[in-house]
């Protein structure tokens, strides 16, 4: 099957990396995936593995569309795919006009892809207009089916990214290398019970909360370290300093580290003993959580995010009320206190890839 995908654009981040995986498993798994989009640095990584790049700004909105519809439409009649598969809301509303201008009884089937919460715009009519809406999670459907239910051919299809069997596998052993390079740098980590935070670093967010339940759980207990893992706001040293000074005022100097991004995350979700993985309501990606999991480190979620979700099928120990400390301590030190087996399946790369590709086989199936 041919299968036009369409991004924005493909640069690092957690879109860019999970375009690259989606990809790359349309690949091994016998497809052919052609890919549009405005470029990027993970471009180099597609024809590496030998999938061809169109390039396109369907990045930017341009002060004049047509020319680039009927440029992107000649391109999609000329690739004569099976599937047009396309992500984020310009590069739908784009897409949507070149194929209704291609000959309505010889055209690809249209699949749309909406991976975030938003406010209800105009711009969404491309997002709608697939023959058939993906959404990465419960709540972001739900929010599709409340605005646009009348409009859509049918209400969105749950398939969320998922995450590398071979990046998070567990089998594997973590080098030893790594753990003395980290107690090397952090000396403090020797002997203790770790617990990740990963979110959003705000802490008008869920960091704060994270801190305050980090703080309620370490009374009495010298074996528990908390690291904060993401990129600060705008990498500022005052921002940061700002997160150390309020750790300090809830009395965790000492017991709290701001790690910043990193690039280890699979050693460091199976050398910690629990995964904080807190969001808004209806947060969209859980991937963190997957990838935790995965690596048979316990997780615990509020159960309205995309992680909550994921844990109601894999481990539903790990889901908290919102916003109380007691609940998060207390399931927090229960898992750090107990061996506990995880079973992660379903939500790996090569079993949503199927998924997705079953539902473009009843796309085109269709009467």
């Amino acid at each position: 099957m041919r299968i036009v995908q369409v991004w924005p654009e493909l640069e690092p981040g957690d879109a860019g990396k999970a375009a690259l995986d989606f990809i790359q498993a349309l690949s091994q798994q016998g497809h052919e995936p052609v890919v549009i989009s405005a470029g990027g640095a993970l471009v180099a990584r597609l024809k590496l593995h030998g999938i061809q790049h169109i390039q396109l700004p369907l990045n930017k909105k341009p002060l004049w569309s047509q020319p680039l519809v009927r440029r992107l439409t000649n391109i999609l009649a000329g690739l004569q795919a099976d599937i047009i598969h396309v992500h984020g809301r310009l590069a739908a509303l784009l897409t949507s006009r070149a194929w209704r201008r291609m000959d309505d009884v010889n055209r690809p089937g249209l699949v749309t892809h909406v991976d975030s919460n938003r406010a209800p715009s105009r711009r969404d009519a491309g997002v709608i207009a697939g023959e058939r809406v993906i959404a990465t999670s419960l709540g972001v459907a739900n929010q599709l089916q409340a605005h646009y239910g009348k409009k859509m051919v049918s209400p969105a299809s749950v398939i969320p990214w998922g995450v590398g069997a071979k990046e998070f596998d567990r089998s594997k052993p973590i080098s030893g290398q790594w753990h003395l390079r980290l107690l090397n740098n952090y000396p403090q980590l020797e002997g203790k019970n770790w617990w990740l935070y990963s979110g959003d670093l705000s802490l008008e967010g869920e960091l704060g909360f994270f801190l305050q339940g980090l703080a309620y759980s370490v009374r009495g207990r010298e074996d528990i370290m908390g690291l904060v893992i993401g990129k600060q706001q705008k990498d500022d040293l005052r921002y940061i300093r700002k997160l150390e000074l309020y750790a300090q005022e809830l009395g965790l100097e000492g017991r709290v580290l701001f790690l910043g991004a990193r690039q280890d995350m699979r050693e460091l979700y199976a050398s910690s003993q629990v995964l904080v993985s807190l969001a808004r309501p209806y947060e969209p990606c859980g991937r963190n959580a997957m990838a935790a999991l995965a690596m048979g480190c316990p997780v615990i979620a509020y159960k309205d995010t995309c992680a909550g979700e994921v844990l109601a099928h894999c481990f539903p120990e790990g889901i908290v009320e919102r916003k109380n400390v007691e609940a998060l301590s207390e399931a927090a030190l229960a898992l750090t206190d107990r061996l506990v087996k995880i079973e992660f399946h379903s939500f790996y790369n090569e079993d949503l890839v199927k998924q997705t590709v079953n539902l473009y086989h009843e796309l085109l199936d269709r009467p």
